[in-house]
């Protein structure tokens, strides 16, 4: 009777060898490193890699992602395979899936249980390099993601030198990977009053702005395709309106404004000349001096 179904965890041939043959072993399981097997439908999984990989390194130190995901975070992609580094073993081990590396320890560590993992900020710098997660936009986007989850993570951060312009940029409000990103986009164009969540009050009704620019009433809302369907349309119909009501000029943002060089060209002559117009309208308004 075959049961190796049943296994949805690493393993060696050794320990099935009284119920598997060795042919039958090797058609069903795929080697992680040296002796550490997973069954060929979860070799995917990177937290059961990690598994199997600390189980080949049971001295191994967990780095980057799989270091945030030992730690209970919740992470923006799944796509990503475990680094763990050794240090004082020559020895090579290779990996199928996921990296072991050798390296000196990490200064500072955790203890997870029985595992050693590096500090969460340490983790960041292990994603931007190990990972190689470079764009700016998306690193912050993590961070975000993370601060969402654990607010004090910035203090953490801000007093790590690698990410203290990583510190500057960071907002816990953001709510998803692309607001974080048209954020810090107009932040680093000098756009810097555009923030999260602002709250707007309006005949009975309260909405949280995606993104907006509270001094010029700017307000920009993203809309990814769960916006699509009818009757997503009409309540932001709705918002819209109650909004340009109250004074506020809106934008409604997608990937493609995002992603298209001439799109995000054109959203950007739009602020510019809203801008301009608000500035002009306030100057209007401004007391008449009287020259003494």
């Amino acid at each position: 009777m075959d049961n190796y179904h049943s296994y949805l965890w690493p393993v060696t041939y050794e320990e099935l060898s009284h119920e598997i043959t060795k042919w039958k072993f090797y058609k069903h399981f795929t080697k992680i490193s040296g002796t550490v097997f997973l069954r060929n439908d979860l070799i995917d999984d990177s937290h059961l890699v990690t598994q199997a990989l600390l189980k080949r390194v049971p001295n191994g130190i967990l780095r980057g992602y799989a270091a945030l995901k030992q730690r209970g975070y919740e992470l923006l992609d799944d796509d990503w395979m475990p680094f763990i580094s050794i240090s004082g073993d020559r020895t090579k081990k290779l990996a199928s899936k996921g990296t072991i590396i050798r390296r000196e320890d990490p200064e500072k560590t955790l203890r997870s249980g029985d595992i050693t993992l590096v500090t969460d900020s340490q983790a960041l710098i292990d994603i931007f390099t190990l990972h190689k997660l470079h764009n700016f936009e998306n690193q912050i986007a993590l961070i975000d993601h993370l601060l969402r989850q654990r607010p004090d993570l910035y203090q953490e951060i801000a007093a790590e030198p690698e990410l203290q312009k990583h510190a500057e940029f960071a907002d816990a409000f953001a709510e998803s990977r692309p607001e974080s990103r048209l954020r810090v986009r107009l932040h680093l164009l000098g756009y810097r009053n555009f923030i999260p969540q602002i709250r707007v009050d309006h005949e009975g009704s309260v909405f949280y702005l995606d993104l907006a620019d509270p001094v010029w009433r700017i307000a920009l809302e993203y809309n990814g395709g769960w916006h699509y369907n009818s009757e997503q349309r009409a309540r932001d119909s709705y918002r819209k309106n109650a909004l340009k009501s109250a004074g506020w000029d809106v934008f409604e943002i997608t990937a493609k404004t995002l992603n298209n060089t001439g799109e995000w060209e054109y959203f950007l002559q739009q602020i510019g000349v809203t801008l301009k117009r608000k500035q002009a309208e306030r100057r209007r308004r401004l007391p008449m001096q009287t020259v003494s």
